[in-house]
């Protein structure tokens, strides 16, 4: 590790995070130097890039920061194309997949928000990046994913709607909807679901031939699919066909996949 890394590294155990700008000014170096130094210790697996900066990567010991490497460029578009669905003032909810921590970031920055999440590398971002009010329905810590599972299913009954709720997939079905691979995962999110107005499904387009097991969300109560460009023509017309909104996100190619994962609006 060089020097400036581990003087990054030695700020962020004594803050819990950092900024960009502040690291440019502390280190003497360009934003753009800084950020190439979080993409190395990110993907070292010392550090989560958020949108301006980093936290610790107190969850690292489960698969999740391991998905978060995985379909950066794709998850990054979608992202960027679903991070318009939210604006201020709205109630969010958002699972335990990396395409929907990547959604997270994105949206940080609004303003009075309400995020309802189980996942625990999520509620993180928010608490130490935004004023948002978080809320976690209860349940066991799940290391792969880092997130709660386990929850009463009545625990959001009579607390309002949802306005919007970001959810990945591990394949999708025009018969059952929505599907993930793990019974305790896909029935935290049929919690979710069940509290949403709007249910936007958010995956790299391979997602959409893959395998679950178990649906959370079927295929009328979808929103809409926000994927990129590469799905196939004629699976985007048939989710359209059935009255499904259909998001093709362009890859954001002027940008390195990696070094653009937390770029803030400077």
């Amino acid at each position: 590790m060089r020097q400036r890394e581990l003087r990054i590294m030695q700020l962020l155990d004594e803050r819990g995070d950092v900024r960009v700008d502040e690291l440019a000014e502390t280190l003497g170096v360009s934003s753009v130097t800084v950020r190439k130094d979080l993409e190395h210790l990110e993907s070292g697996g010392h550090l989560i890039r958020t949108r301006g900066g980093a936290v610790g990567a107190a969850f690292r010991e489960g698969e999740f920061p391991k998905r978060l490497r995985i379909d950066v460029a794709a998850k990054q578009a979608v992202a960027h194309a679903a991070a318009r669905l939210v604006v201020d003032g709205d109630v969010v909810a958002f699972d335990t997949s990396s395409s929907a921590y990547f959604v997270a970031r994105e949206v940080v920055d609004r303003q009075d928000l309400v995020v309802v999440t189980s996942s625990l590398p999520i509620a993180t971002l928010f608490l130490s990046r935004s004023a948002a009010r978080i809320i976690m329905p209860g349940g066991l810590v799940r290391r792969e994913s880092s997130g709660l599972v386990g929850g009463s299913a009545d625990q959001l009954i009579g607390l309002g709607r949802i306005s919007k709720g970001f959810f990945g997939i591990t394949g999708l079905s025009v018969e059952r909807g929505l599907l993930e691979f793990a019974p305790e995962e896909s029935a935290t999110k049929r919690m979710l679901v069940d509290a949403c107005t709007d249910v936007h499904a958010v995956f790299a387009s391979e997602k959409a031939s893959g395998f679950g097991f178990h649906a959370f969300c079927p295929t009328d109560a979808i929103t809409s699919l926000v994927t990129d460009d590469r799905l196939d023509a004629d699976v985007a017309a048939t989710w359209r066909a059935l009255g499904v909104g259909v998001e093709l996100a362009p890859f954001l190619e002027a940008e390195s996949p990696m070094a653009s994962a937390d770029v803030p609006s400077e």
